[in-house]
């Protein structure tokens, strides 16, 4: 019996689609994200809904107290209250991310987590990806709230502000999770945020206040889409990051 042999054309095609089919297919961020929700589902990544509701009660309930209380670093002046939001902004964001990682160690989930086809850094990407949603809703209140106390203030502003804020620290706390390799340089740049702008504050708020009000809206937004772009990258950084460990 006697058989023809395919000519190159056809062992090409041939190559392909076997070489096609045995290569994995990357993965876009959506659907990474939207598999990783069906996988592990919602009670699993969020085990500690309760926990997450009570830091945003008791968080938002001390910052709105503060801002209220016009004797605190004499916030009461318009200029003041902008930089007491560009302080304050990220705070939520910094105190959920770090009792989840806390959380995961404490619960002994941790060694677990990292033996898993989604590790701790993966699943406690897509929560910051969450944690980072929840905080703009809560700012948005949070200035809603104090523009209806402070009439004076552009809610605009005040709500750009907030936002630049949270993106641009949000951006330096995955930067230093996934790039520093010291946990005391750690620790310095994600509290030297919080100091540092406490210090002009107590300083000369009147001078840090200035230069925050200074700033155009449109250049506030454009450091926003900025930050939110440096961001999601380092979001996708964290997905990957010590992918090793968890391989199953």
């Amino acid at each position: 019996m006697r058989i023809d042999m395919p000519d190159e054309r056809t062992i090409k095609a041939e190559i392909d689609t076997i070489v096609a089919k045995g290569l994995y297919q990357k993965e876009s961020f959506y659907s990474y994200l939207k598999n990783m929700y069906k996988h592990i589902g919602i009670r699993y990544l969020f085990r500690d809904g309760l926990e997450i509701m009570f830091t945003i009660l008791l968080v938002s309930s001390i910052l709105f107290f503060t801002i209220t209380n016009s004797n605190i670093y004499n916030i009461a002046k318009t200029g003041g209250i902008y930089a007491y939001l560009f302080t304050v902004s990220p705070i939520l964001y910094l105190v959920m991310s770090i009792s989840s990682f806390i959380s995961a160690r404490q619960n002994g989930t941790y060694e677990i987590e990292m033996t898993c086809k989604y590790n701790m850094y993966q699943i406690s990407a897509f929560r910051m990806l969450v944690f980072s949603t929840i905080c703009i809703l809560v700012n948005f209140l949070f200035v809603y709230a104090i523009i209806s106390i402070y009439t004076n203030l552009s809610f605009l502003r005040a709500f750009a502000i907030s936002i630049s804020s949270l993106f641009l620290f949000s951006t330096v706390f995955l930067f230093t999770i996934t790039k520093l390799q010291s946990k005391f340089t750690k620790y310095f740049i994600v509290l030297g945020w919080i100091i540092a702008n406490l210090a002009l504050c107590i300083f000369d708020i009147n001078l840090y206040a200035q230069l925050l009000s200074n700033i155009s809206i449109y250049t506030w937004l454009a450091v926003t889409v900025i930050s939110l772009f440096i961001y999601i990258k380092n979001i996708k950084a964290l997905i990957s990051f010590r992918n090793i460990e968890g391989v199953i």
